[in-house]
């Protein structure tokens, strides 16, 4: 007979302690930074999380942290930037409220805000082919005397009621240094970059929400269509359904 040779057992495997794809571990989770472990000078801060607090927690935005930490980071580069601040499609106030707060913490004083939204919902004249997943009424669960009272805090901030296109040509001329475009609708969007394009500062930034978002199509395509019309802004896609506009 012959000799039986008995193998070695494999050796057991070594148990990483993170994730082997990047995707799970580049991007800490926004939450971790709050215990303060991690006091980088560019990583959201003790500040940041005060004022997002105080708009995420009463359910004052729909923006989470990660897409409000971007206007944070977009606040403190525009401080030697000239112009005002808008926001179109406010909602319930939090995303302006927060964006006004931070300028008011970084520049020690108030910038001139102006804040855009019907205060009824998707109005039924915006919504076009480009648009299959909203409808008119879309998002009217706000009210302007609530969200006008809301940001009464801030003397320079205005809130314009109606439709964004009917409201832009009255408004006083101003250059800008910061634009959140939150409509969820393609002619809106056009309008709004149309509008607000040609009055950036150098150096000034276009926030556009739902730029990724499937249910959002006439969003992307707003954004390319003007971007063929125009060289003067890079684009920086931002990981959170957002995209990120800055003025050559």
């Amino acid at each position: 007979m012959s000799e039986t040779h008995l193998q070695p057992d494999p050796p057991a495997p070594v148990k990483e302690k993170r994730s082997r794809d990047p995707e799970q571990w580049i991007h800490r989770p926004m939450e971790k930074y709050r215990k303060g472990k991690h006091g980088l000078e560019f990583r959201p801060s003790e500040a940041f999380f005060q004022f997002a607090d105080a708009v995420v927690q009463p359910k004052r935005t729909l923006l989470g942290y990660d897409r409000l930490y971007v206007f944070w980071q977009a606040v403190s580069n525009l401080v030697d930037v000239p112009g005002a601040a808008a926001e179109i499609g406010s909602f319930r106030g939090g995303s302006a409220y927060f964006i006004a707060s931070a300028f008011r913490h970084v520049t020690g004083s108030e910038v001139r805000v102006h804040v855009f939204d019907t205060f009824e919902g998707h109005p039924e004249k915006a919504i076009t082919e480009n648009d299959p997943f909203h409808q008119a009424g879309q998002f009217s669960a706000t009210s302007y005397d609530d969200v006008r009272t809301y940001l009464s805090p801030f003397a320079q901030l205005t809130v314009h009621q109606g439709d964004v296109s009917d409201s832009l040509p009255g408004l006083e001329e101003s250059a800008y240094r910061l634009v959140h475009i939150d409509t969820d609708l393609y002619q809106p969007t056009v309008a709004c970059l149309d509008y607000f394009g040609a009055r950036m500062s150098p150096g000034g930034v276009v926030v556009i929400d739902d730029y990724a978002s499937r249910k959002c199509p006439g969003v992307p395509k707003a954004v390319s269509e003007y971007l063929d019309r125009t060289d003067a802004f890079q684009a920086w896609d931002m990981r959170t359904e957002q995209l990120m506009l800055v003025r050559r």
